[in-house]
């Protein structure tokens, strides 16, 4: 499925679902690296419907969050999947992302 941009505004929504694994990686991140042409300041990444996540996954949320940090730009995470929680208790990536522990 692919990723769904919604321009509100001064802020993008993107949302995610199903897979975010290798095997999806490389087809999710042309779209993902799409709001680097964007120009709103504020991209809030919904990624409830997120039902496999690995850390090819994770690689692509943490470089699109660098690429708009350099640009300026914040990322939000306004909605988080199970399969993503456990990831990020795993890695230990909730402050990198803004969000607190589980």
């Amino acid at each position: 499925m692919p990723v769904t941009i919604t321009v509100q505004e001064d802020k993008l929504l993107l949302q995610v679902s199903g897979g975010l694994t290798i095997f999806q990686a490389a087809e999710r991140k042309p779209e993902l690296l799409h709001v680097l042409t964007l120009a709103q300041p504020q991209v809030q990444l919904d990624l409830a419907g997120v039902d496999e996540i690995d850390t090819a996954g994770i690689q692509l949320l943490l470089l699109l969050r660098r690429e708009l940090r350099e640009q300026g730009r914040s990322l939000d995470i306004v909605g988080a999947s199970p399969a993503l929680l456990v990831a990020f208790d795993l890695l230990q990536l909730h402050e990198r992302f803004g969000m607190e522990a589980a």
